[in-house]
């Protein structure tokens, strides 16, 4: 397939994740430091981008995961494990971040890093 096919999305999907996460982490660490003034700031200056970001991240996920078609149930138990972590850590980071608590912001963060390591090591993305 030409320079847009199936590759080309997978790896804007890992690019996409990988700034999310970046950005993620940063915000995260800003919290822990309680350095509210910088954060508000942050998050001022890269809501746009980050809003790209997570549009991409999102749509390329979707197209990967209908890319299989109704075989997506079918996938290894790892996919299942990170879909579920990743709903359960949306919700977790919202509340955390907007209430400023660092217990669910940072469980969310973690929850974020164990999904993309377990991407790269257990699941068929064929990154490593």
């Amino acid at each position: 397939m030409g320079t847009f096919g199936p590759d080309f999305v997978k790896y804007l999907h890992l690019g996409t994740v990988v700034l999310f996460l970046l950005s993620y982490l940063a915000k995260t660490v800003l919290l822990f430091l309680d350095e509210t003034r910088a954060l508000e700031n942050y998050k001022k200056k890269t809501i746009a981008t980050e809003g790209v970001i997570s549009v991409v991240f999102l749509i390329t996920g979707l197209y990967i995961l209908t890319s299989y078609g109704m075989d997506w149930m079918k996938l290894n138990g790892w996919f299942h494990i990170k879909l579920t972590l990743v709903l359960i850590g949306l919700p977790l980071g919202f509340i955390g971040f907007k209430r400023r608590n660092k217990m669910l912001a940072g469980l969310s963060t973690l929850l974020f890093l164990v999904v993309f390591i377990l991407a790269l090591v257990n699941g068929s993305s064929g990154y490593l």
